[in-house]
């Protein structure tokens, strides 16, 4: 291959990846053990702010990747976070809709594995440069959840 078609598949690759990747300040998964969420198992999310302006507003989702096997049509989440103030954790609880009234998941994916982004909060505004933590545990019957491979949080600047 030549050296000018290394050069220009480098620069494709870099301008694709720069493009996923502008806006957002956050984003990690964290993977349930063989698919398998327990109600005892609480996903927590460090934010470090330091990456990112106070007083500008960001939009904040949950990122769900769910297998075929996930026997339902929603999800329910149960969310505590101390974006609001350091030393208390507000609680709230959200149901998403992860697949239609005909079983057709939502989201994107192919195969077996379909990943969803479901928003949290919009025009989050972050007043001071600190440690964040969220944290989220499943509100679903089951004990343990199946089908839930991985949950995530992504922070990005509103549009």
């Amino acid at each position: 291959m030549p050296k000018t078609l290394y050069i220009i598949c480098f620069t494709l690759l870099a301008l694709v990846l720069y493009s996923c990747q502008q806006g957002e300040i956050y984003y990690q998964y964290k993977e349930p053990l063989n698919a398998e969420w327990s109600k005892t198992d609480t996903l927590i999310f460090d934010i470090d702010s330091t990456s990112f302006d106070v007083n500008v507003p960001y939009n904040i989702s949950i990122e769900v990747t769910n297998n075929v096997n996930y026997p339902y049509q929603n999800i329910w989440f149960l969310v505590q976070s101390n974006i609001d103030n350091d030393s208390t954790f507000t609680h709230i609880e959200k149901e998403y809709l992860l697949a239609d009234e005909f079983g057709k998941w939502k989201g994107s994916g192919f195969g077996s594995l379909y990943q969803t982004s479901l928003s949290l909060d919009k025009a989050t505004v972050f007043k001071e440069k600190r440690n964040y933590r969220i944290k989220i545990e499943q509100g679903m019957r089951d004990e343990p959840l199946t089908g839930i491979e991985k949950v995530g949080i992504r922070i990005s600047k509103q549009d």
